[in-house]
């Protein structure tokens, strides 16, 4: 990689291009085209001239925004070959909102379903912030619980609701907070919201009728019962929709180690 760019910048620019593209033509494509070719598919992002003009460049000449480019696209495909995932910059001033400027207009009351679930034993911890279209992450105050946790605030949905994050970094940011980013499992139904989680939070695997979560070498069995008119009886197995949709979801959105 081109060691006269700074890194962070690499990522940020990276990271807008690869998850605005997958938020059109989705993660699965978005990623196999850049390993296809060696990251060069980011630079094709429809936005891509937007996305770069956020950034001071008007100064550099046009042979080294060329190799910046390059380097971008050298970037996203090593992270995608180390399965790493692509986060982008995270302001901690956003912890205090709940959603970063990009996110700041997200409709999000539609996924405001009645729902129970049973066999939540997991700890809670932090404070979700939505990012869309980049991943969302979680800030939180003390020490993080280790592996996988139920996330204790989602004020930034405007609503409470279930969801849990297998956090793939944990870094300390100031005055005894955290940030954390990974991957969130959550409860989705689409027959009544109508519209994917994953408008809103991209780094989400989902599932309609539970979800086994692996966490210190235990399971722990999810089941979800949505309080819905229209399934009068809670759901005590998954139907065969919901078997197909629950594997294409999880090999559409295979977490990235």
């Amino acid at each position: 990689m081109n060691k006269n760019f700074n890194p962070e910048l690499l990522e940020d620019m990276a990271a807008w291009l690869f998850w605005t593209q997958a938020s059109r033509d989705g993660f699965t494509h978005t990623l196999e085209k850049v390993l296809q070719t060696q990251g060069q598919s980011v630079l094709n992002c429809a936005d891509s001239k937007e996305i770069f003009s956020r950034y001071p460049l008007e100064d550099m000449s046009e042979a080294t925004f060329c190799a910046l480019q390059n380097a971008v696209a050298e970037h996203a495909y090593l992270r995608a070959a180390n399965q790493e995932n692509l986060v982008g910059m995270i302001f901690s001033e956003d912890r205090f909102t709940g959603r970063a400027p990009s996110a700041a207009d997200i409709p999000t009351s539609h996924l405001e379903q009645p729902l129970t679930v049973k066999g939540d034993v997991l700890p809670e911890y932090g404070t979700l912030c939505l990012r869309h279209p980049l991943p969302a992450v979680v800030f939180g105050e003390g020490e993080p619980p280790e592996g996988i946790f139920r996330v204790s605030d989602t004020t930034a949905l405007g609503f409470s609701t279930p969801l849990w994050l297998d956090s793939h970094t944990i870094s300390p940011i100031d005055s005894g907070a955290w940030l954390l980013t990974g991957i969130f499992y959550i409860p989705e139904n689409l027959e009544l919201a109508k519209r994917p989680w994953t408008e809103v939070i991209p780094n989400s695997v989902c599932a309609t009728s539970g979800m086994t979560l692996n966490t210190h070498d235990k399971a722990v069995k999810l089941e979800f019962y949505w309080d819905s008119p229209s399934r009068a009886q809670p759901m005590t197995a998954q139907t065969f929709i919901d078997r197909l949709r629950a594997s294409a979801l999880g090999r559409l959105f295979r977490v990235l180690r």
